[in-house]
């Protein structure tokens, strides 16, 4: 059997005094996690569902039935319900679901509701839980998972109290992840994007996003190339491969400060040699204008129009 909360990788200061107020009775049956995706937040909400739930220990035992239930692949516990997006948001049906679930008399014990990517509640949906989420029962607790409080609806932040969890450190990630240097400094501290950065066709983008960032360089006739049009015409990936620019483009400029250890994407070594000798000044700004453009991209403007905005800009800074 296990306690959960042992397994979690970091956030020792919030789970410490999250089950240190429960312990002590503190109000506050509402939590919004955010942070980035891939650090451990919906481990820690389920871990602290399960000591919240155990009937031996206020931090969970990790041995009685209870404790073992909530531990299983399924985490099936009667008093435990973890809600996710059914296609592309959290719908009504749902937000029925959770408050028929409260409604329940035969069920003894604390209950834990947790709402991943609560960002995809839709307004229906929140509507319909605002009451509950202001004023739960006696026993119930929300969990509500997000990446930030940007996404989440104002009436909803309200109602919650804001715990906010830090990227993982690179030391953190490698104790449980085997992983080239690079790697681990490029996955921002997140478990699921450092297996994104590890998975053949994410590998297969970076290294198109190298050739296509030689041609963007040293070709003044980069506008006319196809390459570039096809790999950036889906926006989802033309973000990712803007994101490989911007990271090269900064490790660049720590080549030229002389902090080779503090080097991101060393197995670069040559591209970045060719990018420091670019001014500071132009990096800074193919970094700034790489930054807008992801933005550009993200808000659904059109794939060819931003990066032929971004060539054109580019040349000025020459």
């Amino acid at each position: 059997m296990a306690r959960l909360l042992d397994f979690v990788l970091g956030h020792q200061d919030v789970i410490k005094k999250m089950v240190d107020s429960f312990e002590a009775g503190k109000p506050g049956q509402t939590f919004l996690f955010v942070g980035p995706s891939g650090i451990g937040k919906k481990l820690t909400a389920i871990g602290l569902a399960q000591a919240l739930m155990c009937p031996q220990s206020p931090r969970g035992c990790g041995r009685c039935p209870s404790c073992f239930r909530v531990a299983q692949k399924d985490h099936a516990h009667e008093g435990l319900r973890i809600i996710s997006p059914s296609g592309a948001n959290i719908k009504i049906e749902q937000a029925k679901e959770i408050l028929e679930f409260l409604s329940l008399k035969s069920l003894g014990g604390n209950r834990v509701i947790i709402i991943d990517q609560a960002q995809l509640l839709n307004p229906q949906t929140a509507n319909a839980l605002l009451k509950t989420l202001e004023e739960p029962p006696d026993g119930t607790f929300f969990f509500l998972i997000a990446p930030s409080v940007a996404g989440i609806m104002p009436t909803i932040r309200s109602r919650s109290r804001i715990v906010q969890f830090k990227p993982l450190t690179m030391e953190e990630l490698g104790k449980r992840v085997k992983a080239p240097t690079w790697a681990l400094r490029s996955a921002g501290g997140s478990f699921e994007k450092l297996a994104q950065l590890q998975d053949g066709p994410e590998l297969e983008l970076r290294e198109k996003s190298v050739e296509i960032l030689n041609v963007f360089m040293q070709d003044p006739n980069f506008l006319l190339n196809e390459m570039w049009r096809a790999e950036f015409k889906d926006r989802q990936q033309g973000i990712r491969l803007l994101s490989y620019w911007v990271s090269f483009f900064r490790d660049a400029i720590v080549l030229q400060e002389g902090a080779k250890a503090q080097i991101t994407n060393l197995d670069q070594a040559p591209l970045i040699k060719t990018l420091a000798e670019q001014t500071r000044e132009r990096l800074l700004k193919l970094i700034q204008k790489g930054l807008q453009a992801e933005q550009a991209l993200g808000a659904n403007r059109d794939s060819q129009l931003v990066m032929e905005e971004y060539f054109i800009t580019s040349q000025d800074l020459v």
